[in-house]
């Protein structure tokens, strides 16, 4: 049984991954002036150079430390829709920790600083729809979505006044130094090690969920939680560490943003990768290690359709639509099941 339904899902996993395919190429033989230029730009071109490779790679990092931490809320039956507002949080706290703090630091120290502190932001905004929910009956959803909406415009506020750069013409906060930022490793990109620590945290989290008493227990807390709790786990302690971490792993993924490709805060420089994080985990179905494909698949759709609006002049509304649409195939595929698994 347990193989048939892993299978099952394996299906609906593939079968949302082609219409997203499918549906790709519909849209550019309708909008693109030359079709055969436009399925390039899309398939080919993110693949087509050591730039465009590099790049594409980089944008899976903050896809798949942001979807472990999706990933690591749904195995506790908690959704966290409070992403955005974790990420720019976490970037927010690291520009500043970055920009003021003293020289006499190394740049490891900073790289280590900046990660904590954007991590420690993100799961204390985190730890709060944890303690509403634990303690009032608050649905976390509501509650990391709202207060994702108020840290967000607050971020918006300091960026654009306190903590803007008087000599940009952009809403963006000063640049970091070029020697608090993390090396590259793949020239021209900019992909940096950042990969490397983002493929250290899927073995750490995968070795934490599987062979881990926590990890038992967190699962267990996920799939019932009156069981849970004759069996003397205390389901409140899970559910807030849970949504903590979730935060604090978004939080993360925003700091490595700031130290690493971006090298600043700009206004709405998230650009939803909150939500392209929970498309992520939707994908991976609670397997730390289907991490790493769903975000090379994510960031795939992003780089091709980026390619084609820039090369074929697709306009970027209809680029919209096309990734929001692969979005609602992937949740329509994949919920059913994460639905069916719970009740069983």
């Amino acid at each position: 049984m347990r193989n048939q339904g892993a299978s099952s899902t394996a299906l609906k996993v593939l079968l949302a991954a082609t219409l997203s395919i499918i549906l790709a190429t519909t849209v550019l033989l309708l909008f693109a002036a030359d079709f055969r230029s436009a399925l390039w730009q899309f398939f080919v071109e993110p693949f087509s150079s050591r730039y465009f490779f590099g790049n594409y790679i980089a944008d899976t990092v903050p896809l798949i430390i942001a979807g472990l931490g999706v990933s690591i809320a749904f195995r506790s039956r908690n959704f966290n829709l409070g992403g955005e507002g974790q990420l720019y949080a976490g970037a927010l706290a690291g520009a500043v920790l970055a920009l003021h703090i003293s020289e006499a630091f190394g740049p490891s120290a900073v790289w280590i600083l900046v990660a904590f502190i954007g991590a420690f932001i993100g799961a204390m905004i985190g730890t709060i729809s944890g303690l509403l929910k634990a303690y009032w009956q608050v649905s976390e959803m509501i509650s990391s979505y709202l207060l994702s909406a108020i840290i967000i415009n607050i971020s918006d506020f300091f960026i654009t006044g306190l903590l803007q750069d008087r000599t940009s013409n952009f809403q963006t906060t000063a640049q970091i130094p070029s020697e608090f930022l993390l090396p590259r490793i793949f020239a021209p990109s900019k992909l940096d090690i950042s990969i490397w620590f983002a493929l250290f945290l899927i073995l750490f989290f995968q070795i934490l969920s599987k062979k881990s008493k926590i990890g038992f227990e967190l699962m267990v807390c996920g799939e019932n939680e009156e069981f849970a709790r004759y069996c003397g786990i205390s389901v409140r302690a899970y559910n807030i560490a849970a949504m903590a971490i979730s935060g604090g792993l978004y939080g993360l993924s925003g700091a490595l943003l700031v130290i690493g490709p971006q090298g600043r805060v700009m206004r709405g420089f998230s650009s939803g990768l909150g939500w392209s994080a929970i498309s992520v985990a939707l994908l991976a179905q609670g397997s730390e290690l289907a991490i790493l494909p769903s975000a090379l698949f994510i960031a795939f759709l992003k780089a091709g359709s980026d390619h084609v609006m820039i090369g074929s002049g697709v306009p970027s509304e209809i680029i919209s639509i096309l990734q929001a649409a692969a979005m609602l195939f992937i949740t329509a595929q994949v919920l059913p099941g994460l639905g069916q698994r719970r009740r069983q």
